[in-house]
């Protein structure tokens, strides 16, 4: 089990993050609302020229959203900086030849999937797939449960149980899968945080030479962390969304640091001491 430290210098070691992966919602902001500091950090990385990505599980929406979202507050991002589940999932899909499924999704992401080249079936499907569905009705549910029923893999596209919110946590992929296995007896397979696969794209998005110098920032610790744990990276929980009630002592995912939100973290990058970077 790794150890809390107090400083993302100490994190990992001697090694200081060269590279960072944030998640979003609970993260860099809650619903419409940029949280305090975010964008400054961002600036800060930015002016030091420290890679860095958003990765998020929330697979309501197609990447293209969270590139405006993030550009309407400030923050100006490529699409090659902003990691989904649903990037994940279907690139998951297709590797296994999985190209005809059954997605519990919104339209706007059913249409992600299908330019990407996953096709959503409703009469015979290879697969079922479950994302963050806030279009989800009994009809959906119905036929996703069939399907299940009848054998077909099943997949999700992350386990999260809530959606942080402005007036309070919301039912999520992990909430409706539940609701699933009480009625089918079956589990997805989970392609979002904390996977291999989100972690690989992670990886592959920010081209950072050593996974230990990659610190990833979010607010949850059963994917956040957990996914830093398992996969090498530095883990940063930052208490203003899921985790703010939670004590990380009595996870088995425990982070390397954890600050109050996302000024905390710039003070602590500006108050480290560090060797240039090469």
């Amino acid at each position: 089990m790794h150890s809390q430290r107090t400083s993302v210098s100490e994190a990992a070691g001697a090694s200081i993050a060269e590279a960072f992966a944030f998640d979003l919602d609970g993260t860099i902001y809650l619903g419409d609302q940029l949280l305090p500091g975010a964008g400054e950090l961002m600036l800060y990385l930015r002016s030091k020229r420290l890679p860095h990505v958003f990765a998020t599980n929330n697979s309501s929406r197609p990447v293209g959203h969270y590139v405006e979202k993030l550009g309407a507050m400030g923050i100006m991002v490529s699409h090659e900086q902003v990691v989904t589940s649903n990037e994940v999932a279907a690139a998951y899909l297709l590797q296994r030849g999985l190209a005809s499924v059954y997605i519990v999704g919104t339209p706007e992401v059913v249409a992600e999937y299908g330019r990407a080249g996953v096709a959503h079936e409703a009469g015979d499907p290879q697969a079922v797939l479950l994302t963050y569905d806030t279009t989800l009705t009994y009809e959906k549910l119905a036929q996703a449960n069939a399907f299940l029923l009848s054998g077909l893999p099943y997949f999700a596209t992350h386990p999260d149980l809530v959606c942080p919110g402005p007036a309070g946590p919301l039912p999520d992929c992990g909430a409706f899968a539940a609701l699933l296995e009480a009625s089918s007896g079956r589990l997805p397979v989970n392609l979002g945080k904390p996977s291999r696969s989100m972690a690989e794209a992670i990886r592959s998005r920010l081209r950072c030479r050593d996974d230990e110098r990659v610190a990833f920032v979010g607010d949850r610790l059963y994917t956040d962390v957990r996914m830093a744990n398992e996969h090498g990276f530095q883990a940063i929980l930052t208490l203003t969304g899921e985790a703010s009630g939670a004590d990380p002592s009595m996870s088995e995912a425990v982070p390397d640091l954890v600050v109050l939100g996302m000024e905390d973290l710039l003070s602590r990058l500006l108050a480290r001491t560090e060797a240039p970077l090469p």
